[in-house]
């Protein structure tokens, strides 16, 4: 029997990069009012983890994606992110 997905598929390992820099940044926008340096800190790791997302889809697209669990932490991997975006954008 033949199998058809790659031992190197996107698993929710591959979107644990970019949650875990999320973290700090989630930390930063809860408990700080965002004055310069911690905007330049936040822009910066709002950027990092967007770098770590095109490189976990880069791995979808060569690799394929498996299983639902992989699937929703994407989601959430996007949600947070989108959800970091427009609080730095809105300051």
């Amino acid at each position: 029997m033949t199998v058809t997905t790659s031992p190197r598929t996107a698993t929710e390992g591959t979107w644990a990069l970019p949650l875990l820099t999320l973290v700090p940044l989630a930390v930063i926008n809860l408990l700080t009012e965002l004055s310069t340096p911690w905007l330049a800190i936040s822009w910066i790791l709002c950027a990092t983890a967007a770098l770590f997302i095109v490189v976990g889809w880069v791995s979808v697209f060569r690799h394929g994606m498996r299983g639902v669990g992989a699937w929703g932490m994407c989601i959430l991997v996007h949600a947070v992110w989108a959800w970091q975006l427009i609080t730095i954008v809105r300051h």
